[in-house]
């Protein structure tokens, strides 16, 4: 069945397994290839963010009596901004030295995991609840439209989102579940909130940035080559 808020919470999962690259980087002494993935890393977190605090965050308070305003999860992303924004100060500035950026990488890093986990013990309940909301319960159909309507506008390029978000979960799995699975979730989720032309312009970047025989068996079992459902 396909889930289309599932975007969001295996985004997270994503950006966990961004985070390991990042580590074997910082392991491994090289501040470039931190540079590199961490930069990388951080514009999917910007859109992630943006989807969640105009669009995502927003809903789910107006079907469960501001549940997460009460939680603070509006306020979240500050700190997470202020330590993304001091590391990556570090890595462009030429006189930082390897362990001013190791500190400050572990500070964010950190952060951003327990503000993941934090995110997930409120949203991870209350997605089931809007979706019994809907007639019938549960319909994969509605709920692509709400995803679409409300939180897809604010993803500023969805092809590389998307490409990327798959790229990653196709490298690392997911906590639960291994790469196949992972990435099958995002990515037929996003099918169900598409447009037949966002597809189009999604799904040939998704096909080159995962292995080609992991696409294919996806496709094999989602039927992802079909047109995204959305009826524009």
């Amino acid at each position: 069945k396909a889930l289309a808020f599932a975007v969001m919470r295996n985004t997270h999962e994503a950006i966990r397994g961004a985070i390991k690259d990042c580590d074997a980087a910082v392991e491994a002494g090289d501040v470039k290839s931190l540079s590199s993935h961490f930069q990388e890393l951080q514009k999917c977190v910007e859109m992630h963010a943006a989807m969640e605090d105009k669009g995502f965050f927003p809903l789910l308070d107006s079907k469960s009596d501001g549940a997460v305003k009460k939680n603070g999860l509006f306020e979240i992303h500050h700190e997470d901004e202020k330590l993304s924004g001091a590391l990556t100060g570090l890595l462009k500035a030429e006189d930082a030295s390897e362990e001013a950026i190791k500190e400050a990488y572990a500070a964010w890093k950190a952060y951003h995991l327990e503000h993941l986990k934090k995110e997930e013990s409120i949203m991870m309940p209350l997605v089931p609840k809007m979706a019994k909301q809907l007639n019938p319960p549960g319909d994969s159909l509605q709920m692509g439209i709400l995803f679409h309507e409300k939180v897809l506008p604010y993803v500023s390029d969805l092809p590389w989102f998307a490409a990327y978000n798959c790229k990653i979960l196709a490298k690392h799995g997911s906590t639960k579940h291994d790469a196949l699975t992972a990435t099958r979730v995002w990515i037929h989720g996003l099918q169900y909130a598409c447009t037949a032309s966002q597809w189009e312009a999604v799904l040939p970047a998704v096909k080159k940035a995962i292995p080609a025989d992991l696409f294919r068996k996806i496709a094999e079992v989602a039927n992802i080559e079909a047109p995204g459902k959305i009826v524009s």
